[in-house]
């Protein structure tokens, strides 16, 4: 039973390979997932070319300048690196991968800019350029920038414009108001001039039977002197009502800057996601810790002599007892440190500290146990096996990308992966609501791994015991 003690305590160095192999997981974790731990903080080290080739124009008796407004506005970012150049030197950087992205403003920008209004506007046409072969991820931030920073002018120029109409707007209104009272004022001396007229017509009817005919012809031309101007207030008075009415659809409709800007940017969104990632690391831990594991498990394997202890004369459940034994013990010490690590070297919040523990310890009992067995059980073949096993948990257990993005191979041997609950745990365990399977269904499947592993190295112990040698063994002479 103590076969497994007996052979560390004569061979200190393999002792010290042990502890070598428990550190692996966390130097594994440390290096790549602390390399990548916050990049996208460092993105003010990322150079993005701009070529300004415009030239101004003027709109509303205004001098506009669309290019040189846009570079003196790149150059107070804080987020990126934006350099002025010329065409020939944003290539030339472009490919060498000195700079990530290139904005080329052509010089004609402004003067598109002022047709807007026109009854044939022009686009404003700005080339954009980057080199994803020469870093995908990068060219993937750069594009970002840049569509922001397109964004960042469209907006300036649709703000231009919004002003300009927003005062044709208010000038307009106030005109409409301004006429209103015009109107009415002279609807009242028109009213003044038909009782005035009104007067001088009574005056008239009293003197026209003295006056004769004459009298009756002043007396009528009087009285369509005042019908005509009954009939000017009167046509006045409805163009005023119809003004007014105009005024009054305006009242509730204000142009000033706070209106402005709230129909330059209309959007307000609000984010409420069900969980919460500070760090780009914390995405990629889970996949790494769960490769970190594997990596050692497999270096366990092919550097402890697992068939040393194996012994006709022991029987298999003491021989197997003191394996478990072993495993648990290399795989709680290996995912203790690295869990140590994760914690106090990375800092990162985890949700749940008990279940990240136990994801990672039952993770690696059951990396331990499984390609134990198959060096136990196939020898060198058996770690040739291991090591593809790793290969497929890497490309098909959803580390990166939903699995639904990979190829149907990958899609389909998925579910029968290891790994693959190993990520869903930690992921669990470090923000809840993020795993696809509940935290007790993920220990149940890992420690079904590790009891069906070390169940089937207790039978090709039996085999030993029966035959005297491994089922499969090779040799080189």
């Amino acid at each position: 039973m103590f076969n497994e003690f007996k052979l560390m305590k004569n061979n200190k160095m393999l002792i010290v390979a042990l502890i070598a192999i428990g550190l692996l997981p966390l130097i594994y974790v440390a290096l790549f997932v602390g390399s990548i731990w916050d990049p996208y903080d460092k993105t003010d080290n990322l150079k993005i070319s701009i070529v300004n080739q415009d030239k101004s124009a003027t709109f509303q008796d205004k001098k506009l300048t669309i290019g040189d407004d846009l570079v003196d506005k790149l150059k107070d970012n804080k987020k990126f690196t934006f350099q002025e150049v010329s065409k020939e030197t944003a290539r030339k950087q472009l490919k060498n991968g000195k700079s990530l992205g290139t904005i080329i403003i052509p010089e004609n920008t402004s003067k598109n800019a002022t047709t807007l209004l026109d009854e044939h506007p022009k686009k404003i046409h700005l080339e954009t350029q980057v080199n994803p072969g020469s870093s995908f991820t990068g060219s993937q931030a750069a594009q970002k920038a840049i569509d922001t920073v397109t964004k960042t002018m469209q907006n300036n120029v649709r703000e231009e414009y919004l002003g300009e109409l927003f005062k044709a707007n208010k000038q307009s209104k106030q005109g409409y108001t301004d006429t209103s009272n015009a109107l009415g004022q002279m609807s009242d001396a028109e009213g003044q001039l038909i009782d005035g007229n009104n007067q001088v017509t009574d005056g008239l009817k009293q003197m026209a039977p003295m006056a004769g005919a004459q009298g009756q012809q002043l007396l009528q031309g009087n009285e369509k002197v005042t019908s005509g101007l009954q009939e000017l207030q009167q046509n006045n008075n409805q163009l005023k009502s119809k003004i007014d009415d105009a005024v009054q659809k305006q009242t509730d409709v204000h142009f000033e800057k706070a209106n402005k800007k709230a129909l330059n940017d209309i959007e307000d969104v609000d984010q409420n996601n069900i969980t919460k990632v500070d760090h780009y690391g914390e995405t990629v831990l889970p996949y790494m810790a769960s490769v970190g594991l594997f990596v050692g498990a497999v270096s366990f394997a092919a550097i402890y002599p697992l068939t040393k202890t194996m012994n006709p004369e022991t029987r298999p459940w003491r021989q197997i007892l003191g394996k478990v034994f072993l495993y648990v013990i290399q795989g709680t010490f290996a995912a203790i440190l690295m869990s140590l690590w994760v914690i106090f070297g990375l800092g990162l919040d985890i949700e749940n500290m008990g279940h990240f523990l136990l994801v990672g310890i039952f993770w690696s009992i059951a990396a331990l146990s499984l390609t134990s067995l198959l060096v136990l059980f196939l020898d060198r073949v058996g770690l040739f096996l291991a090591m593809l096993v790793l290969v497929l948990q890497l490309s098909s257990s959803e580390g990166m990308f939903p699995i639904e993005m990979s190829a149907a191979f990958f899609r389909f041997i998925h579910p029968f992966l290891p790994m693959s609950y190993a990520i869903q745990g930690f992921r669990e365990a470090i923000f809840t609501n993020a795993g696809h399977f509940s935290f007790g269904f993920v220990l149940i499947a890992l420690g079904s791994i590790a009891v069906v592993s070390m169940l089937l190295q207790y039978l090709t112990l039996i085999w030993f015991n029966k035959r005297g040698k491994p089922l499969i063994q090779m040799s080189f002479n």
